[in-house]
C-alpha cells in the first residue's frame, strides 16, 4: 500500500511539473509574439464593409537600354513601358512598386548599371500608371553618395499624392512615419534594405556610417521603434524589405530571420525585393510575407529574370477587425528586344511574342514552363493565380 502511494505521488508530481513548464512556455511565447491586427481570410467581403484594394509589383530597374528606349531627344517617356499593365495598377486604392534605381535629379547625369541615376520624368510616369506607394531603400541607394540620396528623398517628398519611404533628408524626416488613409483605414509604410553594394565607393560608405538616418536599414532596435510608432498612428502596417540573394529563388537565412521578426512585431504585410526572381508567399503567425515578386521593368539577362509577379488583395474592415481577403497573384513577363521594353501579364503573352524576346526567343516551351514553375513556387491555398 505504501509502495502504491509512493508511485502515485511521483506520478502526480511529474504531471504538475509538466503543466507548470507548459504554462511558462505559453506565457513566454505570448510575450514575445505580437499578433497583427489583420487576419487572412478567403471569405468574400460584404458590400457595406469598408474596403481598401492594393496591388504590388517588384523591382523597377532603369537599365541603360530602358532609358534609351524611353528617350525622345532631351525628354523621356516611360508610359509605353507600363501601358499593358496600367489597367491592373490604376484600379486599386494602393499601388506599390519598388523603385530599385535612384532618381536623384537630372543634374547628376542619367546613368545605368552599376551606379544608377534614372530620369526625373520616371516619377510622373509611375504616377500616371497609378502607383502611389513607392519604396526607395535598396542596395543602389548610395550609388552616387549622400547628396544624391538626399536629393532623391527631396524629389519624392514633393509628390504629395505618393507615399514614399526608405530615403530621408534629415533625422526628423527619418523619424516621421509615412501614413495614408483610404476608406477609413489608416496604413503605415516602412522601408528597409540589408545594406548597399560592396562596390559602393569607400567615401560613400563612410558617409552612410556618419549619417545612418538617411537610409532605412535592417536594424532590429530601429525597426521595433518604427513599428511601435506606426501602431500608434495606423490600423495596418506594410513593410518593404530589400533582402535575399540576387538571382536565387530560394529564401535566404536573412529573409527567414527578418520575416519572423516582422511577424513577431505584429507587422501585417511584408513585401520583399532584390532577388530578381519570384519567391514563395507564406503566412507567419498572421503576417502575410511576400518574399519576392521578382523584377517589374528591366533588361536583365537571365531567363527567370523575365518572369515576375503582381499581387492584389483587399483590406476589409468589419466592426473593429481588419482582414486581408481576395489575394490574387498575376504573373507578368518583362518583354524586351532592340525595339521595345515593356511588360505583359502572362495570361496575355503568346509564343509569338516570346519568339521576339531577346532572352526567351530560343525557349520554345517557355510559357508552359513558366506556368508550371509558378504553380510550384506560389503553392498557397489562400492565393488565387490568374494565368
Amino acid at each position: 500500500m505504501k509502495k502504491y502511494n509512493k508511485k502515485k505521488i511521483i506520478l502526480t508530481t511529474c504531471v504538475i511539473t509538466f503543466l507548470i513548464f507548459t504554462l511558462c512556455a505559453l506565457i513566454s511565447y505570448d510575450n514575445s509574439t505580437i499578433q497583427p491586427r489583420t487576419s487572412i481570410k478567403k471569405a468574400k467581403k460584404h458590400a457595406d464593409d469598408p474596403t481598401v484594394s492594393m496591388v504590388a509589383v517588384g523591382d523597377n530597374i532603369i537599365h541603360e537600354n530602358v532609358f534609351k528606349f524611353a528617350r525622345n531627344g532631351n525628354t523621356y517617356n516611360f508610359k509605353p513601358c507600363y501601358q499593358n499593365v496600367k489597367k491592373y495598377i490604376s484600379q486599386h486604392d494602393l499601388a506599390y512598386v519598388n523603385q530599385e534605381t535612384l532618381i536623384a535629379g537630372n543634374q547628376y547625369g542619367i546613368k545605368g548599371y552599376p551606379n544608377f541615376n534614372s530620369p526625373e520624368a520616371l516619377i510622373e510616369d509611375l504616377k500616371d500608371t497609378g502607383f502611389n506607394m513607392v519604396s526607395g531603400a535598396t542596395n543602389h541607394s548610395m550609388d552616387l553618395g549622400k547628396d544624391a540620396l538626399i536629393s532623391s528623398a527631396q524629389l519624392w517628398k514633393k509628390q504629395s499624392n505618393i507615399l514614399f519611404s526608405g530615403l530621408y533628408d534629415s533625422q526628423e524626416d527619418r523619424q516621421t512615419i509615412r501614413v495614408i488613409e483610404k476608406n477609413g483605414i489608416r496604413f503605415s509604410f516602412l522601408s528597409y534594405t540589408f545594406g548597399v553594394n560592396e562596390a559602393t565607393k569607400r567615401q560613400y560608405r563612410n558617409q552612410l556610417q556618419t549619417y545612418p538616418y538617411i537610409l532605412g536599414q535592417l536594424d532590429k532596435e530601429q525597426i521595433k521603434e518604427d513599428v511601435e510608432k506606426a501602431k500608434e498612428q495606423s490600423d495596418v502596417i506594410i513593410v518593404a524589405c530589400h533582402w535575399g540573394k540576387e538571382d536565387i529563388s530560394q529564401i535566404s537565412d536573412l529573409q527567414k530571420e527578418y520575416a519572423q521578426y516582422f511577424a513577431d512585431l505584429g507587422v501585417d504585410v511584408v513585401i520583399g525585393n532584390h532577388p530578381h526572381q519570384i519567391q514563395p508567399i507564406e503566412k507567419i503567425n498572421n503576417t502575410l510575407v511576400i518574399y519576392s515578386l521578382g523584377n517589374f521593368l528591366s533588361t536583365m539577362k537571365g531567363v527567370y529574370n523575365q518572369l515576375e509577379g503582381m499581387i492584389s488583395l483587399d483590406f476589409v474592415k468589419k466592426a473593429n477587425n481588419i482582414s486581408i481577403e481576395n489575394i490574387t497573384y498575376i504573373p507578368l513577363i518583362n518583354h524586351y528586344n532592340d525595339d521595345v521594353v515593356t511588360i505583359y501579364p502572362l495570361q496575355d503573352y503568346t509564343q509569338e511574342l516570346a519568339s521576339q524576346h531577346t532572352i526567351l526567343k530560343n525557349q520554345p516551351n517557355i510559357i508552359e514552363e513558366f506556368k508550371t514553375y509558378i504553380q510550384e513556387t506560389i503553392n498557397n491555398k489562400d492565393i488565387k493565380i490568374k494565368m
